[in-house]
């Protein structure tokens, strides 16, 4: 992965290993690909009540049915990326989401 030459990244599918890793503060940026759900923004919630202080983003193809879900998923979240991003564009912007949240 692109990112992983800049940052030790940790890939899973399972958000309770995410869930895992926010608590026992062993990571300082969340990367979530996928589309805005109801589970999903429970899960953001969580975590933001957990640690209000780690960066979450979300990654998906940008789909009119699942607009009302990214509204109110955004109270929770520090940034969304539209498939197809540009990962120079995601490089620039993660320094900032690290030093800002």
């Amino acid at each position: 992965m692109y990112l992983q030459t800049q940052y030790k990244v940790v890939a899973t599918t399972d958000l309770n290993v995410v869930s895992s890793l926010i608590t026992n503060h062993a990571a300082d940026l969340v990367i979530m690909d996928t589309e805005p759900t109801a589970e999903v923004q429970i899960k953001c919630e969580e975590f933001k009540k957990c640690r209000a202080d780690i960066p979450l983003v979300l990654t998906y193809v940008f789909d009119n049915r699942v607009k009302d879900s990214e509204s109110r998923i955004k109270r929770f979240v520090n940034g969304i990326f539209y498939k197809p991003f540009d990962l120079n564009e995601i490089s620039l912007k993660i320094p900032s989401l690290l030093t800002t949240a």
